[in-house]
This record gives C-alpha cells, structure tokens and sequence, in this order.
C-alpha cells in the first residue's frame, strides 16, 4: 500500500475533515478530495497528517507499527475514535 493510499485510509476509516483542518489548517474540502481520490495525496498533506496525528507516523510512512512505542496504525484496537 503506498503513503498516498495510507493517508486515503486515515481519512475513510476516522472521517476527520473538519478535525484536520483545524489541526492542519488545510480546508476540509481538500481533505475531503484526497479522502476520494479526486486530488493526489501530496507533501503537505503526509506532513500535515504526521504532524497533527504523531502515532500514525511510522504507519503513514512505512506501513508498519510499534506499538510499544506509540506507533499505531488507525485500525489498531487502541487508537482513538474520532470523526469530524
């Protein structure tokens, strides 16, 4: 799965637009454009996300989790629920 698609599946599985963009201060309607893929996921939208949501770091970039470490990944039991 690639970092593009990662974030995709950060935003269909938390349904966070308004969240992010108070966090991030990118407009909802873009976030809600990369969510459907009618925008490529770019720079600062990876950047945003691992900024304004750190445990999903390794999991943005790499694919992969440490939960020992904080590093989880949105489908993870112990992640937060958040919507909007």
């Amino acid at each position: 799965m690639s970092i593009g698609n990662r974030v995709r599946g950060l935003l269909e599985i938390r349904g966070m637009p308004n969240k992010l963009e108070e966090k991030t201060g990118i407009d909802r309607d873009t976030w809600r454009n990369v969510r459907y893929a009618k925008q490529k996921v770019n720079e600062d939208h990876i950047t945003a996300v691992c900024e304004a949501f750190p445990e999903y770091r390794l999991w943005i970039e790499t694919g992969d989790t440490a939960p020992d470490s904080g590093q989880i990944s949105p489908d993870d039991p112990t992640a937060p629920e958040t919507t909007n």
